[in-house]
């Protein structure tokens, strides 16, 4: 039993260091476009959500991955509400 218990924590850490590689990908491939900093904490939020929850529905991965796709290059807080609003409109979770 103790052998198996090994192998599992071991392969859990690889999955978490594989996240946490494509979690750094993540904010390196959009923190760098961002230009006002509640869209900076989006992109953090986004990348966490898709690179490192356990569990993410398709459904609340598309949404975050809308916001990745659209909010960086946002240069107005204005616009970010609007594409935030068509994200969460296309890619709605709760239902």
């Amino acid at each position: 039993m103790p052998k198996v218990a090994f192998l599992v924590l071991l392969l859990w850490a690889c999955h978490a260091q594989a996240d946490d590689e494509a979690y750094q990908q993540c904010i390196l491939q959009y923190q760098s476009q961002v230009e006002i900093p509640e869209a900076a904490a989006l992109v953090r939020n986004a990348c966490n959500h898709i690179h490192r929850e356990l569990v993410v529905l398709p459904r609340k991965k598309a949404y975050w991955q809308c916001v990745l796709d659209y909010i960086s290059p946002v240069k107005t807080r204005e616009v970010m509400a609007d594409l935030l609003q068509v994200c969460r409109e296309q890619h709605d979770f709760r239902k």
